[in-house]
């Protein structure tokens, strides 16, 4: 098996919305990287992007501006030097008709449960990474620009065949293919939810997400199956969305093969989906009719501390 980093395109932010919020908290005590005494910085302030705009006030550096006419609660804040860290984390809802948030809260994290459903396209909402610093290192010190990295709360998965003898024609004639877990009764869920859990005290300092996928509405009922040759790079798709999923057991493909019915397992340590990826599984066809395993891809686009873009998102 292997992994390969796929390209990925990269868009700004504005391109999809125009406008996001943004919260702030600060902790003003820590004790052996336990991070206590929260404070309230930005509450849901609101990010607007307003175009040409860039340096002609002292706060608007790239068209982003949070000092905004007709948001008078939104003052300046600075910097305290005091604190021992600073958390930021953004929301871009989008459209509420295929993905919506609703915020809930605990004493230690800051959560948000996004519903999402099989039609999930680019009005689906975006969250950006969480954004910590103690003041420490160089890439986040107090004071700097804070940058957000946003992306979507979904996977997207597809799968190919190759051929052993890439030059042999014709191919085999592949009928009926199936990809879902092992487990009989269940299917590769389009609709569920999803939640982002933003720490904003405690020894956590990233955020994480939970999934709760719905198997009784909505799921992947099968692929398409085109062909990779062996001596191309991957086609661009087609690409399937889903829902991100941290463990789903193993995975068992089912095709026809030249009327012979076959089968192949895809162990489970290749089947946890996060949120923000891209999954490509690649099935040989040998030369006998059997169907294995060949290769799997995972598209990742490393996360920037610091970051060297700002607002930049998965396009896809």
């Amino acid at each position: 098996m292997q992994q390969q980093e796929v390209t990925r395109a990269e868009t700004p932010l504005e391109t999809f919305t125009q406008s996001f919020r943004v919260w702030a908290y600060k902790n003003m005590e820590e004790s052996v990287g336990d991070y206590s005494g929260t404070q309230t910085v930005m509450e849901e302030y609101t990010v607007d992007w307003i175009s040409g705009t860039a340096y002609t006030t002292t706060t608007n550096t790239d068209g982003w501006e949070y000092i905004l006419q007709g948001h008078p609660d939104q003052s300046i804040k600075y910097w305290d030097f005091d604190a021992e860290a600073y958390r930021f984390f953004g929301i871009a809802e989008m459209s509420s008709i295929h993905g919506t948030w609703d915020k809930t809260t605990d004493p230690d994290a800051y959560k948000y449960t996004c519903s999402l459903d099989a039609s999930i396209d680019q009005d689906a909402p975006f969250y950006s990474k969480l954004w910590f610093s103690d003041n420490t290192g160089s890439e986040k010190l107090y004071g700097q620009p804070v940058k957000l990295e946003f992306t979507k709360p979904f996977a997207e998965v597809r799968f190919f065949f190759t051929y052993s003898d890439p030059t042999a024609t014709p191919k085999p004639m592949l009928e009926d293919p199936d990809f879902r877990p092992v487990t009989a009764d269940e299917h590769i869920a389009t609709v569920g939810t999803v939640t982002i859990i933003f720490p904003i005290q405690g020894t956590e300092t990233t955020e994480s997400w939970e999934s709760a996928p719905d198997y009784s509405t909505k799921y992947l009922l099968s692929f398409t199956t085109p062909w990779k040759e062996a001596t191309s790079t991957i086609p661009e798709g087609p690409w399937y969305k889903v829902l991100p999923i941290a463990s789903q057991g193993a995975y068992i493909l089912k095709v026809t093969v030249n009327g012979a019915d076959k089968t192949c397992t895809v162990p489970a340590q290749y089947m946890t989906w996060g949120p923000g990826y891209r999954y490509t599984y690649i099935f040989k066809v040998n030369d006998e009719g059997g169907v294995e395993l060949d290769e799997v891809h995972v598209g990742v686009k490393n996360w920037e501390n610091g970051g060297e873009k700002d607002h930049i998102i998965f396009n896809w």
